[in-house]
């Protein structure tokens, strides 16, 4: 079968290439890939910023339908949906072993959740992000309702926490993004932003006298060094000395050191935290629910579909920010499940 991998350490080095078709263990299934969903970290991984183990199958969001069951696997079975939980105890699917940019993929049972039986798998291969945003802004951080809140960067985890604070009854949600995101905020104000905002223009004037002081919650989802100085410029402060108010989760991946002005991050009194991962299996299964139940627009942020030999395509629209969430099909964009 063909698969993309990253061959070996160093800049670059991720190839279409023709590997065996995986054997799976007593306790494996071999999954046929439906979607796997190009990620801002697969381009860390090709610019050598991102941890992996070398070669491997890269790929880390995905589902699909269960095509093989190893002989004591009790969870699932052949033509059941599913998708999985990354982090295996072998290590991470699609970043330390072998993950979907390729036709079939085997997963561990351990790791497995199976999906309704009706669930689009479009949705289906949102979950590791949806999960990530649960986490993020649940179970890390909480959005209260009533916040005022703002997402600097409109890429897929900017829109997912735009959704998720009105999720939570957020009052008021920004978007932030460049020009150059002209097309993804338009996306990111249909699916919830109330108001959205060019980078070049965004006066910071002009959000804290929105938000009446400054956002109570600020999801910093862009990875620039700019985009994190402003959420902390612009995040409300504790003005009577009892405590934090203002709360800035950072979401994105930098790839590189970052300068920053942190005096306002004691002076406001702030509560900056990072976010990574998951808790565990019910993170999981919350983002099944929210996926299969409609309560996140995933169809509006499936912007583009490519074959797997199109892959050097996707990861060049996602850097050029033409992409929210963009699909590689390795079994071909037609196949019917």
């Amino acid at each position: 079968m063909r698969a993309v991998r990253k061959l070996r350490r160093g800049k670059g080095n991720i190839e279409l290439v023709d590997v065996p078709k995986p054997k799976i263990g007593l306790r494996d299934v071999l999954m046929k890939v439906w979607a796997a969903g190009v990620c801002g970290s697969d381009l860390n991984i090709e610019d050598d910023t991102h941890f992996y183990r070398a070669p491997v199958t890269i790929g880390h969001e995905y589902s699909g339908i269960v095509e093989e069951v190893g002989r004591d696997v009790k969870k699932v079975k052949v033509g059941d949906k599913i998708v999985a939980d990354i982090e295996a105890p072998e290590g991470w699917l699609g970043v330390e072993i072998d993950g979907s940019y390729a036709e079939y993929m085997r997963i561990p049972e351990v790791v497995i959740h199976k999906c309704p039986s009706d669930m689009d798998l479009d949705a289906a291969a949102l979950c590791e992000p949806v999960a990530a945003s649960i986490h993020c802004f649940q179970e890390r951080n909480t959005i209260n309702a009533g916040d005022f809140v703002v997402v600097i960067g409109p890429g897929p985890m900017g829109m997912l926490a735009v959704q998720f604070a009105r999720l939570r009854g957020a009052r008021k949600i920004v978007l932030v993004g460049l020009r150059s995101d002209e097309q993804r905020l338009k996306i990111g104000k249909k699916i919830g932003a109330d108001k959205v905002f060019y980078c070049e223009d965004c006066s910071l004037q002009e959000i804290m006298e929105m938000s009446e002081g400054g956002a109570d919650f600020v999801a910093d989802c862009a990875g620039t060094g700019s985009g994190t100085q402003f959420a902390i410029d612009i995040v409300k402060p504790s003005d009577t000395g009892q405590g934090g108010r203002g709360k800035i989760t950072l979401v994105a991946m930098w790839g590189k050191p970052i300068t920053l002005n942190l005096d306002k991050v004691s002076m406001k009194q702030l509560d900056l935290k990072g976010s990574w991962s998951w808790n565990g299996p019910e993170t999981w299964d919350r983002a099944i629910n929210l996926l299969y139940g409609g309560f996140i627009n995933y169809k509006d942020m499936i912007t583009s579909r490519y074959k797997l030999e199109e892959w050097k395509i996707a990861f060049k629209n996602l850097r050029e920010r033409k992409d929210v969430k963009a699909f590689i099909h390795p079994n071909g964009i037609d196949w019917k499940y």
